[in-house]
């Protein structure tokens, strides 16, 4: 079933592809320098193991964040920018999610603030953060759907900005302590989650007829999908520290925190193509992979022009010897921004069965991925690590393609309705 996206919304979007990512991309770079800047406060003040506790809540929270909001956040993208969505009640289905992710949050913050031996007000801010960080992301969810996406991002990042700031702060006036860094968190985080959630929820339609269950159901590939790309973007890593000198897994991680510029490019990408992919009548794949191209030629000529220099210059020339990882770090990251187009399409356009095709795809890329690491690691040290990041990228990539060309007949179709998803 098929049906026709609204002429204005297409003359909205058309030609603002670009502009959209280009102000995701700006507001997450400038949450990333403020974070920088709050980690240096606390490094400068407070002790190793204190500053310890900060980096893990800070760490842990995506990974134990996407673990409880079980995908309901991209499948909720998913269903809300189908045209008929005004006919349902979204409000209610925004509510039956968030009773249960909230809880789910909580529960997954204690069980890792006992794994961690975590405690008092340790406990209370992983809880808060996790549960937080959960309301925002489906207030946000609701938000991008709409294509607000600046706003939907600067929602995410604000509590990040504002932890920054406020650590900046304390430790300039001489205040800062592990209390009142934990505060700062406690009340960024809760506070953002409560004013996004009731903004986000003030337009949410109210319509006659009940979400399908398969909304919630699509929700179990997002995640699946989601936990395999953050295992396979932590694989090189944790192999590294097995299997090398801890020295090198320094060099190798030091090296890899200037190449984020990919990361932030990708995620910017993912964030306005998906939603965008789910309503353009017409969607030019080779439009969008002629747009990244451009981007990553320029981003690839920066990092190869200016790459060594920085390296130098951030880090006192003590990482110098670990430049030679630059190209095949630019490799990876031009593959993940090649990437961020299939699975677009496929999360916001596709039927649920190439959502499953392309879940299978993520997981055998996994497995293939430890191989990978394993015998190159032993073989070539940290180089060989890189390849076979690389490698993982390129074996993902193609998997999208694999599957959006075997679900050709609903690119030419148009954006609609499939009816696995009712």
């Amino acid at each position: 079933m098929t049906s026709r996206v609204r002429p204005e919304l297409i003359s909205m979007l058309r030609g603002q592809t670009t502009a959209r990512v280009g102000r995701v991309f700006a507001i997450v770079s400038a949450a990333a320098l403020l974070q920088v800047i709050g980690q240096a406060a606390l490094a400068r003040v407070l002790p190793k193991d204190q500053v310890g506790i900060v980096s893990l809540l800070l760490g842990a929270l995506p990974l134990l964040s996407s673990l409880s909001l079980l995908g309901q956040d991209s499948s909720g993208v998913r269903f809300l920018t189908r045209e008929d969505a005004a006919r349902h009640d979204a409000r209610r289905h925004f509510r039956v999610v968030l009773a249960i992710v909230l809880p789910l949050g909580a529960v997954i913050a204690l069980a890792g603030a006992r794994f961690y031996s975590l405690a008092g007000l340790a406990v209370l801010a992983a809880v808060t953060l996790v549960v937080a960080q959960n309301a925002t992301a489906m207030a946000a969810s609701t938000l991008r759907a709409r294509h607000r996406y600046e706003m939907a991002m600067a929602g995410t990042r604000i509590p990040v900005m504002a932890t920054a700031v406020a650590l900046a702060v304390f430790g300039l006036v001489g205040v800062l302590s592990l209390s009142l860094a934990l505060w700062s968190i406690i009340g960024a985080y809760g506070l953002t989650a409560v004013a996004l959630t009731l903004y986000a929820m003030r337009d949410l339609p109210r319509g006659e007829r009940r979400v399908p269950r398969g909304v919630i159901r699509n929700g179990f590939f997002f995640l699946g999908i989601s936990v395999s790309l953050s295992v396979m973007m932590a694989m090189d890593k944790l192999l590294i520290g097995k299997l090398m000198p801890m020295s090198e897994l320094a060099v190798y991680a030091t090296v890899f925190s200037v190449m984020k510029g990919f990361d932030f490019l990708f995620y910017s990408l993912s964030f306005v193509l998906m939603p965008r992919a789910a309503v353009v009548e017409r969607l030019s794949l080779k439009r969008l992979n002629l747009l990244i191209a451009a981007v990553a030629v320029a981003v690839t000529a920066l990092y190869l022009g200016f790459g060594r220099p920085i390296i130098h210059f951030l880090f006192d020339g003590k990482y110098d010897a670990g430049a030679y990882l630059i190209l095949p770090f630019a490799l990876s990251g031009v593959l993940k921004l090649f990437y961020s187009v299939p699975s677009s399409v496929i999360g916001g356009r596709l039927p649920r069965s190439a959502l499953k095709e392309f879940l299978w795809y993520n997981l055998a890329g996994i497995a293939l991925n430890v191989a990978l690491d394993i015998v190159l690691i032993l073989r070539m040290g940290l180089m060989g690590a890189a390849i076979a990041t690389a490698i993982a990228w390129a074996l993902r990539l193609a998997g999208g393609y694999v599957v959006v060309s075997r679900h050709h007949d609903h690119m030419e179709q148009g954006p609609g309705v499939v009816e696995e998803d009712v």
